[in-house]
């Protein structure tokens, strides 16, 4: 999933050099309506001939010709399906292939970094899992926060609303077994985790989950929201307001070290 967004990225980033619009590049390689937008979002692979066809038409360079040959030929091969909705597939991907990490989650903690007790409390409430599934899932997203908490390649930034520490979301011994998690990731080094206090006044984004992801430095950023039946994913302009956002979050949240000491007090009424 990393190598189709950093091919949309490239294949974007030339045309937009070449100075040749949307419209006026799909006429040009002959694509149906709306093809190069899914390419460019890293939606849709292309074949090797297509490839050619819009190496020709950007008028790219040969040495990166090669380069964004190889890529696509990696970015056809197929991973091993994760149990999420079909919508959901492509930010998990993501996730496991990025070099950053920046979520906000205003009331509960994210899947990314869930234990499996949580992560079931949540998805048994949800609406469009089905109930042999939750278990399996839970597994899954358990899983993928062991890897991140052990991964020595993604950087963290975690901001998280304060009532997120006291919904018993599964009970009070869930939601400990959940914050003595936070707590232990809060302590590694490539991570951050900041609490929005209660008494923190108006922010910038009230109500609005997100995340912000990179997949390498120096190259576009993605920014993933998620709704009950749908997510989108978001770049360019919105990149950039939902990173001033985010900016505006750490700035009101409490300190890392604050955050720590708000997680242990609250472990120790949950005990």
């Amino acid at each position: 999933m990393q190598r189709i967004i950093l091919l949309g990225a490239e294949l974007r980033e030339a045309r937009e050099s070449s100075g040749l619009s949307t419209s006026d590049s799909t006429k040009r390689l002959g694509w149906y309506a709306g093809k190069l937008s899914k390419v460019e979002q890293g939606d849709k692979s292309v074949t090797d001939r297509e490839l050619a066809k819009a190496i020709d038409v950007f008028g790219i360079a040969p040495e990166r010709a090669d380069a964004l040959k190889e890529l696509a030929a990696e970015a056809r091969r197929r991973l091993p399906p994760a149990r999420v909705p079909e919508w959901a597939t492509k930010y998990v991907n993501l996730v496991a292939a990025a070099t950053e990490l920046k979520l906000f989650f205003p009331d509960s903690f994210p899947g990314t970094v869930q234990t499996f007790d949580y992560a079931r409390a949540i998805l048994r409430s949800a609406v469009i899992v089905a109930p042999a599934d939750v278990d399996r899932m839970a597994e899954e997203r358990s899983k993928r926060a062991e890897r991140l908490m052990n991964s020595e390649t993604t950087r963290l930034w975690l901001v998280i609303g304060e009532e997120a520490l006291h919904r018993e979301i599964g009970g009070k011994a869930v939601l400990r077994g959940q914050l003595e998690q936070m707590r232990s990731l809060a302590e590694t080094p490539d991570t951050t985790v900041q609490i929005i206090p209660f008494d923190g006044g108006a922010h910038a984004c009230h109500g609005t989950a997100f995340t912000i992801i990179t997949l390498l430095e120096g190259k576009p950023s993605i920014v993933y929201t998620e709704g009950l039946t749908g997510s989108d994913y978001l770049g360019r302009e919105h990149v950039r307001v939902y990173n001033l956002a985010y900016d505006n979050l750490r700035a009101v949240a409490l300190s890392p070290q604050k955050t720590l000491e708000a997680i242990e007090r609250r472990i120790g009424e949950l005990t």
